[in-house]
């Protein structure tokens, strides 16, 4: 006796296919059965549907993958506690510890450049938090790209304490070594001719807005830098090959410091140079117990006040200037500088802001 047919409207309802489930659905098997297993067909089979229906989901097996990567690094936990520092080795070892829970998924971030939402987003924060440390916009995308590396080698590596200790090394190598030279350090004495030509060549745009007599004024004389070179008070960036492109001398005016001269060479210009030379004199005071760093500039010259402004200084009204910068004020109106208006600035230490 034949048996009785069963209605095809009696088998429970499959789930709507979608892209969520599909990605999913290849979690799984790559969780279980490895990456080898894992096939569209295989996919398909999971979802009791044909591999042809997959592809109006993911594209092909790459985009799967691509895929299954992003909704991982979803998983990535947000941190919000502790410096920079803290904060990056947080991220990476979430983002290493949720990568590592899938065997095989770290080689696919290894070799992807991350373009997919959360995969972005991770970058986005690591750089935030680069920025947030003092480094440059340059050096910090390019370390984005380091940071994203050692996250996939150690999924795969499972981590640990190397990879602490890994992290902790590529940071401190990061920050020391900026693209396109640096970091800053004590200028020495033979670099002195260095220093007045690089003075020499900052000094040529002025006569490009007007200022010709400031344009032509001789550098500080061997004799003045000397002495901020002996007192270990002059700095200097230097290039890759170790050739100083800019450099800042910091003098003690009314108890506090006091920026006597910084210059970048304008080949050089536009790569924040000038503040990391501001950051490490700010650095060099706050170790010495001083309240704030003063300076002395044109208000109307754009790579001057307008740029000091940007960076952190603040107008002192002419009525407030202590003894020291008056007399400075002085000096520079008998050398005729105050042809174009001049102005005192201070920032505060206490609310400086690296970076």
């Amino acid at each position: 006796m034949n048996a009785a047919p069963v209605s095809r409207r009696a088998r429970p309802a499959k789930v709507p296919l979608s892209r969520e489930l599909v990605i999913e659905t290849g979690l799984r098997i790559l969780d279980t059965d490895g990456s080898g297993a894992l096939t569209m067909r295989r996919v398909a089979k999971e979802l009791d549907t044909g591999a042809a229906s997959l592809y109006v989901y993911v594209a092909n097996r790459d985009d799967l993958l691509t895929g299954m990567l992003d909704h991982v690094l979803a998983q990535v936990p947000v941190v919000t506690e502790g410096d920079w520092r803290a904060r990056v080795t947080q991220l990476v070892e979430g983002a290493i510890e949720v990568l590592g829970r899938h065997d095989g998924l770290a080689l696919v971030a290894f070799g992807r450049f991350p373009t997919t939402e959360h995969a972005l987003g991770l970058i986005e924060q690591i750089l935030a938090l680069l920025r947030e440390g003092g480094v440059d916009p340059v050096t910090a995308s390019w370390a984005c790209d380091l940071i994203y590396r050692h996250i996939a080698a150690e999924a795969v590596d499972d981590g640990g304490e190397r990879a602490r200790w890994n992290l902790r090394t590529l940071l401190n190598g990061i920050v020391a070594t900026p693209v396109g030279g640096g970091p800053v350090r004590l200028a020495r004495a033979d670099e002195i001719a260095a220093l007045q030509e690089i003075e020499r060549r900052a000094g040529a745009p002025f006569a490009e807005v007007g200022m010709s007599a400031v344009a032509e004024d001789e550098p500080p004389s061997r004799e003045v830098l000397g002495s901020f070179v002996a007192d270990g008070r002059a700095w200097v960036w230097p290039d890759e090959n170790g050739r100083p492109v800019a450099y800042l001398v910091l003098g003690l005016v009314d108890g506090q410091a006091h920026i006597d001269q910084v210059s970048v060479d304008p080949a050089h210009a536009g790569a924040r140079i000038g503040k990391r030379l501001i950051d490490h004199a700010v650095e060099w005071a706050k170790g010495n117990g001083l309240r704030e760093i003063t300076l002395t500039t044109f208000t109307q010259v754009p790579w001057n006040g307008p740029y000091y402004e940007r960076v952190g200084f603040s107008y002192i009204p002419p009525a407030d200037e202590p003894p020291g910068l008056r007399a400075i004020r002085a000096d520079e109106l008998a050398h005729g500088l105050d042809e174009w208006p001049r102005a005192c600035m201070r920032a505060d230490l206490a609310t400086w802001r690296t970076g």
